[in-house]
């Protein structure tokens, strides 16, 4: 819908900062880590002066809160359409079959870097399945890529809201009210040790924050007012900060949490403005290829700029390889693999639903 370009548009500004994030920041300052998931050696690499002009300090955690942000604001517009099977086929198509195509270049990607540095590929199957299908934190293995866990949050959300979908079409502020005080509960319960996983408990945190875009959802489909959507997206928020605070990533706050209250407040902004939204074919194009462009960029970026200088390329040269790499990529990876399970997921979410309530009247 054309008022709601800024959504899409946002999504592709959102990839792209967070391939900047790694690509310029995460590159170095994580040099122990990336060796250890490539299987690569420590290159002890110091970044040049102008690295700094793409490395700041906002453009992960802004981007990764736009994501967040977005979900929640599109996420009911499939639940409204679509029966609860129909719904939650329809997302494991856009989810599943995409990352696993990424990883799977990721892995390969990783394979040659273990070679080229003589190195033990040291993944098992169990890991690379865990990681597949996006339960790795539940089962205790590592992230291969540290960039599926906001896939692992995306895949509990849309759980969520599948089986709270009646809930979240009420005008009534009851369904967050009684959300919002059982995500405090169970945060501080946890955190005093009454049984709470803890990988649970952080993804609990950005949940909340997703529950802020619903709120803009309602508004624009005129379930609440203008009102109602700024006192309780702004509770919402508190809430989100609160869980935070006092949860298993208390020690980042409020350091990264800021950059989501820009977030909140950015989108907002945008949702204001929204009518005014035109297509620009570059962010147009990002927005296309966002979400392969964000399950590639990790593993194949890491592992070819590692290889490029090993081989004597100085860091802005193998930049200028690896980038359009990645973009070409991310491209071919939504030509072929995403466009299709796409439409297969629609074609099969039509199927599931003729005939049947949709997943909001459950």
């Amino acid at each position: 819908m054309k008022k709601f370009i800024f959504a899409n548009q946002l999504r592709g500004i959102a990839a792209l900062l967070v391939v900047m994030t790694h690509y310029f920041g995460t590159f170095f300052a994580e040099q122990d880590l990336l060796a250890a998931r490539t299987f690569s050696t420590n290159l002890h690499l110091v970044k040049a002066p102008w690295v700094h002009i793409f490395e700041l300090e906002y453009q992960g955690p802004f981007g990764v809160a736009l994501f967040f942000l977005i979900s929640g604001f599109v996420i009911p517009f499939s639940l409204r359409k679509t029966s609860l099977p129909g719904f939650l086929v329809n997302r494991a198509l856009r989810i599943f079959p995409t990352y696993a195509c990424c990883l799977a270049i990721g892995t390969l990607a990783v394979y040659l870097s273990a070679r080229y540095w003589g190195q033990p590929f040291s993944y098992d199957a169990k890991v690379l399945a865990a990681n597949a299908l996006l339960v790795h934190n539940l089962l205790g293995f590592p992230s291969m890529d540290a960039v599926n866990w906001t896939l692992a949050i995306e895949i509990k959300f849309y759980l969520l809201m599948a089986f709270g979908a009646a809930a979240l079409f009420r005008p009534s502020p009851g369904w967050l009210l009684g959300f919002l005080a059982a995500a405090l509960a169970l945060t501080w319960n946890g955190e005093h040790g009454i049984g709470v996983a803890t990988p649970l408990l952080m993804e609990l945190n950005y949940i909340v924050f997703m529950m802020t875009g619903c709120l803009f959802y309602q508004h624009a489909a005129q379930l609440i007012s203008t009102r109602a959507l700024l006192w309780r997206s702004l509770l919402t928020v508190a809430a989100f900060s609160w869980t935070w605070s006092m949860g298993p990533q208390q020690g980042q706050f409020p350091a990264v949490t800021v950059w989501y209250y820009c977030a909140y407040l950015v989108f907002g902004a945008c949702y204001a403005l929204r009518e005014r939204f035109r297509p620009v074919r570059v962010l147009d194009f990002l927005a296309a290829i966002s979400y392969p462009l964000y399950c590639v960029h990790a593993l194949f970026g890491y592992c070819a700029l590692k290889i490029l200088i090993g081989q004597g390329c100085r860091y802005g040269v193998a930049m200028l390889i690896t980038l359009p790499c990645t973009f070409v990529l991310a491209w071919l990876v939504h030509r072929t693999v995403e466009n299709g399970s796409n439409t297969l997921g629609r074609r099969w979410g039509a199927a599931l639903s003729r005939g049947k309530p949709a997943a909001a009247a459950a």
